[in-house]
């Protein structure tokens, strides 16, 4: 504790002679132990010559650098070399903590003391409490009869019991080790005793992190049986720790967890794993016994200069369902990647590579592709390249696909633009881009007649490539009108482009191209595709409506309506129900409103150009203050591919989720995930948790209704409780 310190400055080696002072307030400035200036201020200062004290009396204020000590009276008796100070004795340390006594006495060389009626008020707000308390060895405090607690009290009745208190016998504050122990002691609620020790120990406030014991989680299931979680933080060094968080389970018996970190001058690593000897369900139906199961995922992140950085981030495991079953990780696909890139005023350069492992009962290994390495540089000229405004892009790709079993490719890509912007006299505006795409390709196993990554009967190595121009003029148009606080923006939108047609031969692989969504986001790019293996050939025409609006202290809208007409098919890029397929595309577009606070709705879709039904509907919705929340997000999507070979076909789903705050420490909710085709639940989950400054519990209960092997359906409720500062916990 801070007691000792809080008196160590009345320590006077040489104190001169001072003449009995009878004014209002009176100020002395002396030399203490270690010749650090002392300022004392009182209503009266005196120096009894005869009996050797100097004493200190009416509101008695002695400063020294940072510390504060305010008493009735302060006497200091330099013969016996004993400092006391009496009545009201509040101390205010450096640190933050502060100390209130009836009755403070130390001596001259501060390292044996005695207080009575001590209360301590530490820097965080936890607080101890004792009858009276002895100072040894000038860093340790014993307090007799003494109570712990890191709750505030009640502001109606302090004198009521705090939420949870430890109250002991003694109570011993180490402050060479920082610890708090207890002998003897009690854990209580609200005044209760529920749990008793011999002995107990924790960190005092002052740390950080300490190595011991972190809150446990108890909980069952249907996978695991009733399970508890125990994890052990170990404090390695003042850069590395390490987290063992053993499952320990009814029916999987135990999983060793873990995670190791460690801080560099120049970057950070983090390396989580898991490891058990468990039955796994095989994708044949079969079941072995007792095999190791178990993931790692590492990641780090380094500095080699201002402009230089490295990293990398490994995500493996052993089988398919292993992270979903344990509840680790509910991704299809992990990516495992390392990297080193620049970034240097509007350039970057990048030289990453990948490997994934499928998780799906249809993935096969082999097929799974390994890219070592993907190059990137992208360079943005400073404006002003010919024309006011105008400037010049390039974008360089090297990629080298390879598979065990299919198609292997290497693709180097450059991409250059120059874009010239023009605001006219009226307001419109005008940006013109030129753009060529050079692609040149070395493949293997490449059917030209299919997209199969593995087709029988593929052809050898080949070459080819492909050269393709585009010819882009955006214009649009502006609107704005103020109407008192209603502010709005119309503006319309045109973009025409010009590109040869037929730009994407059988002969060239799609690798990076394969997940596309034609939406709102993408109406005006131009290439709509996420990758180079594919481009979005033909001359074609977009245009739209853009509505935005604010009102009021808060409020805002906004709407977004599109569509782009092609003047030739282009079905060697578009599969069918892409929205693209046709000349004419499908209507996208977006609603935004807020406007109130606390209220914000957001509908994104994709309507038939035909008959405008809705092939895609996203809908957000979010009310509430934290006192009552809701939460409610609604998707469809329809059939993006030909019925026979579409992996999902027509997807509906709602999803809805209520959170309340219905206290200032108490908080509950509600979250359902239901399948709108199948009719069917998905996930259901309610929660349910106090917390406050020095205490939490949480309830977890949860149902889910996915099937993959060895993962069925099943119910789960776990709890989670935390006490302030006895996170690490050692017993005897």
């Amino acid at each position: 504790m801070a007691i000792a310190a809080a008196i160590s400055f009345l320590s006077v080696t040489d104190l001169p002679i001072i003449g009995v002072g009878d004014a209002v307030a009176q100020t002395l400035e002396l030399d203490a132990l270690g010749e650090i200036p002392a300022l004392i201020t009182a209503d009266q200062l005196t120096y009894d010559e005869n009996n050797g004290l100097v004493i200190a009396s009416g509101s008695v204020e002695i400063s020294q650098e940072d510390r504060v000590l305010l008493a009735d009276k302060v006497t200091y008796d330099l013969n016996a070399d004993v400092v006391t100070a009496e009545g009201n004795v509040t101390l205010i340390e450096a640190t933050g903590d502060t100390v209130f006594a009836d009755f403070v006495e130390l001596t001259g060389d501060l390292k044996e003391g005695f207080v009575r009626d001590i209360r301590v008020l530490m820097a965080d707000d936890s607080r101890i409490a004792a009858a009276s308390g002895t100072r040894s060895g000038g860093n340790r405090t014993q307090f007799r009869r003494g109570v712990f607690s890191p709750c505030e009290l009640c502001r109606e009745d302090p004198s009521r019991a705090p939420l949870w208190q430890i109250k002991a016998a003694e109570v011993t504050h180490d402050q060479e080790s920082q610890d708090i122990i207890y002998r003897d002691a009690w854990l209580e609620f609200f005044g209760i005793p529920v749990i008793y020790t011999p002995y107990f120990s924790h960190p005092d406030p002052t740390v950080d992190r300490r190595s011991g014991f972190l809150a446990p989680t108890v909980g069952s299931s249907d996978f695991l049986g009733f399970s508890t979680t125990i994890p052990y933080y170990w404090v390695i060094d003042d850069t590395k720790d390490l987290t063992i968080a053993p499952i320990l389970s009814t029916e999987q018996g135990i999983n060793l967890t873990g995670e190791y970190r460690q801080l560099f001058e120049n970057g950070e690593i983090e390396i989580a794993g898991s490891a058990t000897i468990a039955d796994r369900d095989e994708n044949d139906g079969n079941v072995e016994d007792d095999r190791f199961r178990g993931h790692i995922d590492a990641e780090g992140k380094f500095d080699i200069d201002s402009t230089w950085r490295w990293g990398f981030d490994v995500n493996r495991t052993t089988d398919d369902t292993y992270l979903r079953a344990f509840d680790f990780n509910t991704e299809r696909t992990l990516e495992s990647t390392a990297y080193l890139e620049g970034l240097k005023g509007r350039n970057h350069a990048a030289v990453r590579g990948f490997a994934y492992q499928g998780l799906r009962s249809t993935d096969v290994d082999g097929e799974i592709p390994i890219v070592v390495p993907l190059a990137d540089y992208n360079f943005v000229s400073e404006p002003g390249v010919g024309l006011p405004g105008a400037r010049y892009t390039a974008d360089a790709n090297l990629q080298v696909l390879t598979r065990e079993e299919g198609r292997d490719s290497r693709r180097l890509s450059l991409i250059t633009g120059y874009h010239v912007p023009y605001t006219s006299p009226l307001g419109d505006l005008y940006e013109l881009t030129a753009q060529l795409q050079t692609d040149g390709y070395w493949v293997n196993g490449v059917d030209r007649n299919s997209n199969d990554v593995n087709p029988a009967n593929a052809p050898g190595s080949d070459t080819t490539g492909r050269v393709f121009p585009q010819l882009a003029v955006k214009w649009r148009y502006p609107w704005a009108r103020q109407d008192g606080s209603f502010r709005q923006v119309i503006e319309p939108i045109v973009q025409g482009v010009l590109a040869p047609n037929g730009s994407n031969p059988g002969t060239i692989p799609n690798e990076d191209s394969q997940d596309f969504e034609f939406d709102d986001t993408n109406l005006f790019n131009l290439n709509r595709f996420a990758g180079n293996d594919r481009v979005d050939s033909g001359s074609r025409i977009d245009y739209g409506l853009k509505w935005t609006a604010t009102f009021g202290d808060e409020g805002s809208a906004g709407a977004l309506i599109g569509q782009s007409y092609r003047f030739s098919e282009n079905r060697d890029a578009f599969a069918e129900g892409s929205g693209l397929e046709d000349q004419e595309s499908d209507i996208v577009g977006r609603v935004q409103l807020t406007p109130i606070k606390y209220v914000d709705l957001l509908y994104r879709f994709r309507l038939d150009k035909d008959d405008y039904n809705a092939d895609r509907n996203e809908f957000d919705l979010n009310i509430g203050p934290p006192a009552l929340n809701l939460d409610l997000s609604y998707f469809f999507i329809s059939q993006t591919q030909d019925p026979e070979t579409d992996e999902f076909g027509d997807r509906e789903e709602l999803r809805f989720g209520i959170n309340s705050r219905l206290s200032e420490y108490w908080s509950v909710g509600f979250s359902h995930r239901r399948d709108l085709i199948e009719d069917s639940s998905l996930e259901t989950a309610i929660s349910l948790a106090y917390q406050d400054d020095c205490f939490l519990i949480e309830g977890i209960a949860e149902r889910t209704s996915f099937s993959d092997r060895d993962i069925e359906p099943e119910d789960s409720v776990f709890v989670r409780v935390v006490f302030k500062h006895l996170g690490s916990v050692s017993g005897g």
